[in-house]
C-alpha cells in the first residue's frame, strides 16, 4: 500500500501538472501567399454602433496590439488608413461532453424476513447517495475572427479565425480574459500558413 507521503506527493504533482497545462487555440488563416506590405490599419466595427461600446473597444485594443507586433501601424479610422480590419468576437456555451464524476459514497437500507430455506418473507433494499448531485458542467467556446481589407480597392488581403474552448469554471473563460490570448494566437507568425487549421499556443 502507498504511504500517506507517497499519496500526498502524487496529488501535488497532479495539481502542478494541471496548473502548468498550456492553453491552445484552433486557428485557420487564408491569404494568397503574396507579401502584405506593412502600413497603417484601423479596426472597423462589424456593426456601426459597436464603435461606442466599451467592451468592443477593449477587444479592439487587444487586437491592435497584436497587429502592431505583426508590423502594422494602428491609427484611428478617421485618419484614412491603408487597411481596414473587421473584427468579430462571440461566445457560445455547450454541455461538457466529458462524463461527470458520480458520488461513490452511499449506504443501503433493507428489510428482510424468513430464511434462505423457508422461501418466505419480504426483502426491500436500496442505496441512498450522500451529498448533492454534481452540477452540469459547461464549456465556453470563444471565437475571434479578423478580415483585413485594402481600403483603396476594398479587396481582402488576409482573413483568419481563432477558437478556444474552456471549461466554464476556468478563470480565462470569460471573453474579456480570453480575447487577448486569441488575438495573439491568431496573428502569431503573421501571415501564417494559408488554408490550414493549426493548433497554436495561447499566450
Amino acid at each position: 500500500m502507498m504511504s500517506r507521503l507517497s499519496i500526498a506527493l502524487v496529488a501535488a504533482l497532479a495539481v502542478a501538472g494541471c496548473a502548468t497545462q498550456q492553453r491552445t487555440a484552433e486557428v485557420a488563416r487564408f491569404h494568397l501567399g503574396q507579401p502584405i506590405p506593412s502600413d497603417t490599419i484601423a479596426i472597423v466595427p462589424l456593426y456601426g454602433n459597436e464603435a461606442f461600446n466599451l467592451e468592443y473597444r477593449t477587444y479592439a485594443d487587444a487586437l491592435l496590439r497584436e497587429l502592431a507586433a505583426a508590423g502594422f501601424r494602428p491609427v484611428s479610422y478617421g485618419d484614412k488608413p491603408a487597411y481596414e480590419a473587421i473584427m468579430k468576437v462571440e461566445q457560445t456555451t455547450r454541455p461538457d461532453p466529458r462524463p461527470r464524476p458520480r458520488s461513490s459514497f452511499s449506504f443501503g437500507v433493507g428489510l428482510g424476513g424468513g430464511g434462505y430455506r423457508s422461501g418466505g418473507g419480504v426483502s426491500v433494499g436500496g442505496a441512498v447517495p450522500i451529498g448533492r448531485p454534481p452540477r452540469e458542467s459547461l464549456v465556453r467556446v470563444n471565437f475571434l475572427s479578423l478580415q483585413i481589407k485594402r481600403r483603396s480597392d476594398n479587396s481582402i488581403v488576409w482573413e483568419g479565425r481563432a477558437t478556444e474552448a474552456l471549461a466554464d469554471r476556468d478563470g480565462k473563460a470569460a471573453l474579456p480574459d480570453a480575447v487577448p490570448g486569441l488575438a495573439h494566437a491568431l496573428l502569431a507568425g503573421f501571415p501564417g500558413p494559408a488554408g490550414r487549421t493549426v493548433i497554436v499556443p495561447v499566450n
